[in-house]
Parts: structure tokens; sequence; C-alpha cells
């Protein structure tokens, strides 16, 4: 076919088509292939400064060539007639663009999706300010410094550094004042990320390495978790890599935001995490005293074993003289309400212990402080315990509604302490009882919560632990030691429950010493 009958044919085409013969001179070319190749002329030898990669592979022999060409992707290959060989070659610089862009989007996607699960895989402050410096490092920068927001005079930065070590320590509110790009990030005064020289950032002292290096570029951006400032992130690329462009910033500042809501997430939790110590602390029954006249044990298990606080409340104390005072009962609910509601009660009893020694007295004046709510009433079994001149114990209960206490006698007998009384708080005239009891040497009187004798488990799964098998759980504790009993009792029930959700279980168990008090007082 003549040349210029083939121009006439290809020349609408999209690609660039060239012709030329085996000795690569020019034949012919069309309208594309004069735009892709500015310096072609038919009957010129092709040459790498005009043609570039198609006069390579022309003079290889070469079947295909796929390399750059004045700032343009070329994509060739060769077809074969007779003498001539014609040349396809296409612009592919627009599609490798859009695949490099669509590569890179994906690649940014995937690093912000990972970010956010390693970000979410710890509520601890510490270990989520270690992952942020982690994860931006080295893929958003060489240096990675977090500095969280100021709380007095000072605030901690944490760093990693370009060898990937990790370092920490403290920055005063007076060195933060001479960076200003730090500052406002912390305030919430610049929003947005922002440009900094390393220089500027020189006033950190100690939180930037020792020897950032000349030049490079840094990026400060505010960490903001809820509308509340969570630090500061600030990210420095030494001078051997390239600056932020305007989509590094845009993927600092998209990491930036699931880091600073990690941030404050974690440093909301670590404030309730202590607060809830702080009142578990408070709400948790007080350790039994050491008291020579009375032999004690407790038992204390939550129904929310969580928060490891309940609505059942004990507390023995010394009692000035000998013996003990001492507190059992439970209040109405369950949860934190029932435990807070438990704290109040607790409080109210330690006060009337120092100016209202008569225990049934004593819950009159707590009735009163209870009324008024209907959802704020008790059970309760307050007095005291005292030697009696035989050994043993004089044990004076006054009772608001609780379940009746059991003696364990020394022929193995298990009795009920009968009081008569009703709920704390419930009615502006109450009637409470009063009951003295002796415990004869080594004897013990249990005080128990319904979270025992109303544990459902057994071998149907709904069957009632019930007060027949909890009295006789206590006959087969005889010559036990209080401490050991109450740890019976409670691990017979859990047994029982084998698993199951239960109330709140507590347990008291005051015993008479074994033999006759030493005579005179006690040291």
């Amino acid at each position: 076919m003549d040349p210029l009958q083939l121009l006439d044919l290809v020349n609408p085409a999209d690609q660039a088509v060239v012709t030329c013969d085996a000795a690569g001179v020019v034949r012919a070319y069309n309208t594309s292939a004069g735009r892709l190749f500015p310096l072609l002329r038919v009957g010129a030898t092709l040459s790498t400064s005009v043609a570039g990669p198609l006069a390579l592979a022309t003079e290889q022999g070469a079947d295909s060539f796929d390399a750059p060409f004045e700032g343009r992707a070329l994509l060739g290959h060769r077809e074969t007639c007779r003498d001539q060989v014609m040349w396809l070659v296409r612009d592919v610089s627009a599609v490798r663009a859009c695949a490099d862009t669509l590569l890179a989007e994906r690649q940014r996607s995937a690093f912000l999706e990972e970010a956010g699960l390693r970000l979410g895989a710890s509520l601890h402050h510490g270990r989520t300010v270690r992952s942020v410096l982690r994860i931006a490092r080295p893929e958003l920068a060489d240096i990675a410094v977090v500095v969280l927001p100021v709380h007095g005079r000072r605030t901690e930065w944490h760093r990693a550094g370009p060898d990937g070590a990790e370092d920490a320590g403290q920055v005063s509110a007076k060195t933060l004042a001479r960076v200003p790009a730090v500052a406002d990030a912390l305030s919430g005064l610049r929003p947005h990320p922002a440009a900094a020289s390393v220089q500027e950032l020189e006033g950190l002292a100690d939180a930037l390495p020792a020897d950032p290096g000349e030049g490079g570029e840094a990026l400060v951006i505010p960490l903001s978790g809820n509308g509340v400032s969570a630090g500061a992130l600030i990210l420095i690329r030494g001078p051997g890599r390239p600056g932020f462009a305007a989509t590094d910033v845009k993927l600092a500042w998209q990491f930036a935001e699931r880091a600073g809501l990690a941030l404050a997430t974690a440093s909301l939790y670590s404030q309730q995490s202590r607060t809830t110590a702080v009142l578990q602390e408070s709400l948790a029954p007080d350790p039994l005293p050491a008291v020579e006249a009375v032999r004690l044990g407790a038992a204390y298990r939550p129904a929310a074993q969580a928060l490891r606080i309940s609505g059942d409340f004990y507390r023995v104390a010394p009692h000035p003289g000998d013996g003990v005072v001492f507190f059992f009962g439970d209040v109405c609910g369950k949860g934190a309400e029932a435990a807070v509601l438990a704290g109040l009660v607790r409080q109210s009893l330690r006060t009337l212990e120092l100016t209202e020694p008569d225990p049934v007295r004593a819950l009159h004046l707590l009735n009163q402080a209870l009324l008024g709510d209907e959802s704020r009433f008790t059970t309760l079994v307050n007095g005291s315990a005292r030697p009696a001149p035989d050994g043993g114990l004089t044990v004076v209960t006054a009772g608001g509604g609780h379940l009746p206490p059991l003696i364990l006698r020394r022929d193995g007998r298990v009795e009920e302490v009968s009081i008569d009384g009703t709920l704390v708080g419930i009615l502006p005239d109450p009637l409470f009882g009063r009951t003295d009891s002796h415990l004869a040497p080594g004897e013990l009187m249990l005080l128990y919560s319904d979270g025992v004798t109303e544990a459902r488990g057994g071998p149907t799964g709904g069957e009632l632990y019930g007060d027949e098998r909890l009295s006789r759980a206590l006959a087969d504790c005889l010559r036990m030691p209080a401490g050991a009993v109450a740890e019976r009792v409670e691990l017979l029930t859990t047994q029982w429950l084998a698993g199951r959700p239960h109330d709140d279980i507590a347990v008291l168990a005051l015993q008479a010493p074994p033999g006759p008090l030493p005579r005179g007082p006690l040291p």
C-alpha cells in the first residue's frame, strides 16, 4: 500500500502511527505522531533525539517499548508488513496518572483504616500515645512528636526519632508559649495544620532530637477529640525527603483527626477509671480490724464483678472499751445506684457511732435521714459484741427488716436470732427490735444477705439455696474459725450458682474466742 494512502487511512486514529523501512528511515506518520514527535521528518532516519524510545526500539529490533519521552509515558508496539515497519504508539500518561492517583488514594485509605484499627485497640492513654507515634513515623514523617495539653505549669511530650527510638519528657508552659505554632495548636487558636521550619520549633528543647539536621520541614497539627484539645502532633521531614505536598497535609490532617479522637477517648476512659477506682475504694467494705476479744471473718461478692461494688455493706470497728461495734445491711436496688446509697448509709452509721451508742436509737435517726424518697431504704442489723465473764461474747443486735442472724452453738446446733423490725427509710414511725444474745467460747454468729439464701442454681438451675441449706452448711462448719466459715458459706453459694447471674453476696461472722480471755484491760 502506498505510504500516502496508509497515512490517509490511519490519520484519524487516536494513536500515533509511524512507518519506516528496515533501515529506520521514516516513510510516513500521522498527526498524532507529529504531536508526540515534533521533529519527525519523512525521509529522515529515526534518532533518539527525535523519537526517543521509538528510535531505540527500532535500532534494537524490539517488538515493543514502554518508556518516557519528553515528560510523557509512551507505549508502542511494532507491526511488520513486507519491507515496511509500522509503529503504533500511544500516550498513556493520563491513564498512568489516573492509575497512580487511584493507587495512592487506595494506599491512603488503607493507611487510615489500619490507623483507626490500631488507635482503637487500646483505651490506655499512654499506649494510645505510643500508637500515634509508631503509626505516624515513618509513614508521614521522619520524626513524630506528641505534645499533650498543659495541666498546671507543665505537660508531657512523647517522641519517635529518625531511628525509631522513643523518648518522653516534660516541658513547661512558659517554654511552649515561646513556640507559637505548638501553643496555638494546643489552645485551639489554630485548628488546622500549620507548616513550620525546624528552626521555629527549637524552643521545644528536649522534645526535639539533639540534632534534627539542617533544613527540613515541619507540620504542626492540633489533635482534637469531641471539641477538646487532646494535644498537638508535630511531624518533621528531613532534608533528604520531599516536603509536605497538599495530599500529604490532607492525609496527616485526616490521621490527626482519628488520633485526636482516640487520645480524647483514652483520656476520658483514664479519668473515669481513676474516678471509679476512688469510688470503689470508698464504697468497698473496710478491712476487718484485729480485735483480741472477737474473731472476725467476712466474704464479699458483688453482682457486678467488674465494678466490685454492691448494695450489700458491712462494717466492724473496735469498741472504745472492749469488743466491737458493727452493722450489716442491704439497700434496695443493684449496681452503682445501690452502691451509692449503701455508701450514704455507711457514712451515716459511722457518724452515729460517735454520737449515738444505742443501736435502736441509731436506727431511728437513720430512718429519719432516709425518709422522703421511696427508693431509698435499706435492711439493717447493727449492734455490738463485747466480752462476757465466761470468756464468750455478749452480742446486742437491733434489726430493721433484715434476715435474722444465725448462731452456731458448740454442740453443732444452728439457732435463728429473731429480731423484729421494719425496713429502714420506709415509715415515719417504724418499729425496730432489739435482741441480746450470748455466745459461749468458740460459738459464732453469722450475718448474711439475701444473695446467699436467694441464690438460684442447683441441678435445675432455678432452685433457691434457701434457709435450710444455709443452716446445714453452717452446722458443717463446727470448730472452724470465723474467717474460714465466711469463706465456706460464700464458696458453697457460688458453687450452687455454677456461674449463673446472682445478686450481691455478703457474709459476716463474729466468733467468741475458743478459750477464756485473760483478765484485765486489752493492750
